[in-house]
C-alpha cells in the first residue's frame, strides 16, 4: 500500500528541490521508505503481540491449571476431612471409655463409702449399747 506525503511536505521538497523529476524521485522514495517502515512496524506489531501473549500466558492461570488445582485442593479436603472424621471418631471412642472408668470409679467409690458408712453406725451402735449398759448397770 503506497504511502502518501501531506501537500505541504511535498510542496516543501519541490520548493527546496527545482528539478521536478528529482523532487518527484525523493518524494517517491520518501513514500517508499514510509511505506517499508510501516510494513516492518506492521510485523514487528504481530510479533510484539505474540511476545506480550507468550509472557500474559506464562503469568496468568489458565482454565486447564485452574481446574486442576481445582481437583487437587478437593482431593486435599477430602483427604483431610477424613482424617478429621477419624480423629474425631477416635476422639469420642476415648471419651467413653474414660467416661465408663468414671463411672466404674464412682461406683466402687460408692460402695467403699457405704461399707464404711457401715462400718462406722455399727460402731455408733457398738459405742451406744455399751454406753447404756454401763449406765444401767
Amino acid at each position: 500500500m503506497p504511502r502518501y506525503l501531506p501537500y505541504e511536505i511535498t510542496k516543501s521538497i519541490e520548493e527546496v528541490i527545482t528539478d521536478p523529476e528529482l523532487a518527484r524521485k525523493v518524494i517517491e522514495a520518501i513514500e517508499k521508505s514510509l511505506s517499508v517502515i510501516e510494513e516492518k512496524a506492521k510485523e514487528q506489531k504481530v510479533i510484539i503481540k505474540t511476545e506480550l501473549k507468550d509472557e500474559l500466558t506464562k503469568e496468568l492461570v489458565t482454565k486447564d491449571e485452574l481446574k486442576a488445582t481445582e481437583e487437587r485442593l478437593r482431593g486435599e479436603i477430602k483427604t483431610t476431612e477424613e482424617k478429621l472424621r477419624r480423629e474425631i471418631e477416635e476422639v469420642r471412642r476415648e471419651i467413653r471409655a474414660t467416661e465408663e472408668r468414671l463411672r466404674t470409679e464412682i461406683h466402687r467409690w460408692r460402695a467403699d463409702t457405704i461399707k464404711w458408712m457401715f462400718v462406722f453406725w455399727l460402731g455408733q451402735l457398738v459405742a451406744f449399747v455399751g454406753i447404756l449398759r454401763f449406765m444401767l448397770k
